[in-house]
């Protein structure tokens, strides 16, 4: 039996499917251009670590830093917007190794006493309730949010703030936090 003649249907010239994009898996929406689509932080990704203020920078380290994907300086960029609203510093975009898209990982550097658990979860809030609003690209993107310390802690880990931050989905990591290479999704309370 001989070969039967291809047909070849409208649509199809080019790579057979369709003329759709080959689609691939988890959010092709990188970090970068999740900023630039967010007009609040608009302008205010950087390259690498560069957004982060000098002082904290060196709190913040990664397993592989070739996957940090850039950062903002979320507070400088909301002072205006939001000037009534407490503010979350930092947001840094990472490539983890496990996932075939970027997170985002929404760091605040703050002291770390019981007393300033109430303030760190108010900056959460707002920070949530912005994502929500205003940064719903943003929003769409895998992420963590992550404490840390200033200084010295001083709360046990039994504690009831410690309990509340665990229920806010907020890690606290201390004095330094190392971006693990595969991501961990946040747990739900």
């Amino acid at each position: 039996m001989g070969r039967t003649d291809r047909i070849q249907r409208s649509g199809q010239r080019g790579g057979g499917n369709g003329g759709l994009k080959r689609r691939t898996p988890g959010n092709s929406l990188t970090f970068k251009k999740a900023v630039e689509l967010t007009p609040d932080v608009r302008g205010g990704w950087q390259e690498g670590l560069r957004a982060v203020r000098g002082i904290d920078r060196n709190r913040i380290d990664a397993e592989d830093t070739r996957h940090i994907k850039g950062s903002v300086d979320v507070e400088a960029c909301l002072t205006t917007s939001r000037s009534r609203e407490r503010q979350w510093d930092y947001a840094v975009g990472y490539r983890p190794t496990n996932l075939a898209e970027e997170v985002v990982y929404w760091i605040e550097v703050h002291p770390a006493n019981p007393g300033q658990v109430k303030v760190i979860l108010e900056k959460l809030e707002s920070l949530r309730n912005w994502l929500q609003e205003d940064g719903r690209k943003l929003d769409s993107m895998k992420r963590a949010f992550i404490w840390i310390s200033s200084g010295t802690t001083s709360f046990n880990q039994k504690s009831p703030q410690v309990r509340r931050m665990s229920q806010a989905r907020l890690r606290h990591v201390g004095r330094l936090f190392r971006i693990p290479a595969n991501f961990v999704a946040e747990r739900q309370p």
